[in-house]
């Protein structure tokens, strides 16, 4: 007999994903949904907004080069055309004897220029165009300032010319002519129109000169430049020739003088005379 309590129980629905392979479906869809987002809803990976918007640290270096590019149009044009630093004084120093305003209106600097813009280069073309400057250079000081530096030339020797002298620098060059001889410059005796390498040779002469005979030399004369004779303050003569090998010379003098005599002849250094007798 069979017990009414011992009936089959009924069965338990299964679910209809199935056993753990649908489970994992259903779960790869709702991680798939998270990922991309449901329409209306987006998950955080998948924010339109996000995504589709430049982020700042992209743009900011190009905001600054901007910035830096603007800043520097500004400072250009400002400096370029802008009257805040316009060439307003002309500084002159070195001058002996020039005169600072004889140099100025020489120079000609534009007053009101933007002092960027003024022709440095035409400035000191014009300065050096003056006989007396051996040099110049010109440069600015800003905000407002022209400087101007100029190194006169220093006399050398002084040659007589219709009744003046004219001033001759180390390099031969005339420069300038005064009335009467300044002391301790000597007087070179030699044609009005000699050409400028000859006076240049005088002068390299009397730059050589031992510094025991140079304060004693009363005039030269030179015929050519291979023939230049110096006589002294007590009337003694020395026979020098041309410049060439001048240093040599001055030693070989400065040995001879050592005798007394009235001519000293070093125009060839490596065979020196004397006399006692003048020419």
């Amino acid at each position: 007999m069979s017990d009414s309590r011992t009936a089959e129980r009924p069965a338990r629905p299964r679910p209809s994903g199935g056993g753990p392979a649908a489970r994992g479906g259903l779960l790869g869809r709702i991680r798939a949904s998270g990922r991309s987002g449901t329409p209306g809803r987006p998950g955080k990976a998948g924010k339109p907004g996000k995504a589709g918007k430049p982020k700042w640290t992209n743009v900011r270096p190009l905001m600054i080069i901007g910035i830096v590019v603007a800043l520097l149009g500004v400072a250009y044009a400002v400096v370029m055309y802008s009257p805040l630093f316009d060439a307003r004084t002309v500084s002159v120093r070195g001058t002996a004897q020039l005169t600072p305003q004889q140099v100025k209106d020489v120079a000609k600097v534009p007053h009101g220029r933007p002092l960027a813009r003024v022709d440095l280069d035409a400035i000191r073309r014009r300065i050096a165009a003056i006989p007396r400057v051996e040099s110049v250079s010109v440069e600015r000081d800003w905000p407002h300032t022209v400087v101007i530096r100029v190194t006169e030339r220093q006399v050398a020797l002084l040659l007589p010319d219709s009744g003046r002298f004219a001033e001759i620098d180390k390099s031969g060059v005339r420069f300038g002519t005064v009335d009467a001889a300044p002391q301790g410059v000597p007087i070179v005796n030699a044609d009005p129109a000699a050409d400028q390498e000859m006076l240049r040779g005088v002068a390299q002469v009397v730059g050589a000169l031992p510094s025991a005979v140079a304060p004693r030399v009363r005039d030269i004369t030179a015929r050519t430049r291979d023939d230049i004779a110096i006589t002294l303050d007590d009337g003694v003569l020395v026979l020098w020739g041309g410049a060439e090998d001048s240093p040599r010379k001055a030693e070989v003098l400065s040995a001879l003088m050592k005798h007394k005599a009235k001519v000293y002849d070093v125009s060839v250094a490596e065979a020196p005379a004397t006399r006692n007798s003048p020419l």
